[in-house]
C-alpha cells in the first residue's frame, strides 16, 4: 500500500460538515496528506496543480456534479489513473452505479461507516500504488527498448535498423548502380604496435566519429569497419543519382581529416561502381554487409593506391568524367587476374 504519510487524498464535497467528518477520519487512519475542495470547478482547479492518489468525490453539488467531474478526470489521459470513489446518499446507489459505468472505482454511503471507508481507501491506493508500478516497469521497459534500438543504429545503417526492429530479419536484397568506398588508414598498424591498447582504439575513435560525419553529410552509408579500413556506399538506403560524385568528395575531405590529425595518417582510397548483394549474416552476433564481385574490385582498388592516392574504376569514372578532374593511373591487375584501367583523382 503507498506510505499513509505520503499519500495525497482529495476530499470534494460541498457541505463543510461532510468535508470535515471525512478529513477527520482520515486523517484518524494515518493520512496526513488531505485536501479539501468544496466544488466541482474547485476539485478539477486542484487537481491540476497537484498530483493526487485518490480522490473522494460527492456526487450530488450544486454547481457541477461528481458525476460531471468524474467524466472530466477519466477523459484526461493526465488524470484518469487517479482512483475516484464516489461519496453518495444511501438512495442514490442507481446514480452511483453509473458512475462505476463511467469509470469510477467505488462508492461509499451517508453516513459513513469507518471500517467500510479505511476498507475501500485502503484498497484504492493499493490498486494505485499497483498502477504506479506497473507504469514505471513500463516505462523502463520503453526507455530500454529505446536505448537498444539506439544501439542498434550505430551498428548498422538506419534503414537496416528500422527494418529489423519492425520485423524481426532483413530481407536480402541486390542492388545496382551503387558507389563503393573503401578507405584504408595508412601508418596505423605501425602506431597500433608502438602505443598501449587504450590510446590505439581512442584514435580509431576519433578518426571513425569524424569520417561517418563526412559519410553522413555526403548522403553515404557506412557499412563497417574492417581493421583501419572502413567501407561505406552511396546509393544503398536510397537511390543517389551522383553517388559516385558524393565518395569522391566525401574521399577528398576524408583525406584531409586524415592528413590533419595528430598524429597524421595517409590514406588509400578506392572507388568503384557496380552492384553489390546486401543483408544480415549471423544469430548470435548479427552483421550487416554487403557481398558481391564489384565489392572485391572496390577491395583490390583500394590495396592498389598509394598513400593519399584516390583511385577511381572505369565504372565509376564514366559517371563523373564531366565533373571531376582526373588522370589516368593506367592499368592494374586485380587479384582476380582482371586488368582494368584506373583513374586517379586530382581535383
Amino acid at each position: 500500500m503507498i506510505n499513509k504519510e505520503q499519500a495525497k487524498i482529495l476530499v470534494v464535497d460541498d457541505i463543510e460538515a461532510n468535508r470535515f467528518t471525512l478529513e477527520r477520519r482520515l486523517k484518524r487512519d494515518g493520512y496526513a496528506n488531505v485536501f479539501l475542495a468544496d466544488c466541482g470547478k474547485a476539485a478539477l482547479s486542484s487537481v491540476e496543480s497537484t498530483e493526487f492518489d485518490l480522490v473522494l468525490l460527492d456526487l450530488m453539488m450544486p454547481d457541477m456534479s461528481g458525476l460531471e467531474v468524474l467524466k472530466i478526470l477519466k477523459s484526461d489521459p493526465h488524470f484518469r489513473k487517479i482512483p475516484v470513489v464516489m461519496v453518495t446518499a444511501s438512495d442514490e446507489v442507481e446514480t452511483a452505479a453509473e458512475c462505476i459505468l463511467n469509470g469510477a472505482d467505488d462508492f461509499i454511503t451517508k453516513p459513513f461507516n469507518a471500517t467500510l471507508l479505511k476498507a475501500r481507501v485502503g484498497a484504492c491506493l493499493d490498486k494505485k500504488r499497483l498502477q504506479d508500478s506497473e507504469d514505471l516497469y513500463l516505462s523502463r521497459v520503453e526507455s530500454d527498448k529505446q536505448r537498444s534500438q539506439d544501439v542498434l543504429k550505430t551498428v548498422l545503417p538506419n534503414d537496416v535498423a528500422v527494418e529489423l526492429q519492425s520485423t524481426g530479419r532483413v530481407h536480402s536484397r541486390r542492388y545496382d548502380d551503387v558507389a563503393i568506398l573503401i578507405c584504408d588508414l595508412v601508418g596505423f598498424t605501425a602506431f597500433c604496435e608502438q602505443n598501449d591498447p587504450e590510446i590505439v582504439v581512442e584514435t580509431l575513435q576519433t578518426l571513425v566519429e569524424a569520417f561517418e560525419q563526412v559519410f553522413a553529410k555526403f548522403g553515404l552509408d557506412k557499412v563497417k569497419t574492417v581493421g583501419d579500413a572502413i567501407v561505406a556506399v552511396g546509393g544503398l538506403a536510397r537511390p543517389t543519382p551522383e553517388a559516385v560524385k558524393s565518395c569522391v568528395s566525401a574521399s577528398l575531405m576524408l583525406r584531409d581529416i586524415a592528413n590533419a590529425f595528430e598524429p597524421s595518417f595517409g590514406l588509400h582510397v578506392g572507388i568503384h561502381s557496380g552492384s553489390l548483394v546486401a543483408g544480415t549474416v549471423g544469430k548470435s552476433t548479427i552483421q550487416f554487409d554487403i557481398l558481391g564481385k564489384d565489392v572485391n574490385i572496390a577491395f583490390n582498388i583500394c590495396d592498389l593506391s598509394e598513400s593519399d592516392q584516390i583511385l577511381l574504376s572505369s565504372d565509376a569514372w564514366m559517371h563523373v568524367r564531366n565533373e571531376v578532374v582526373a588522370k589516368s593511373a593506367g592499368l592494374s591487375r586485380l587479384k582476380s587476374g582482371q586488368d582494368v584501367e584506373l583513374f586517379e583523382c586530382g581535383m
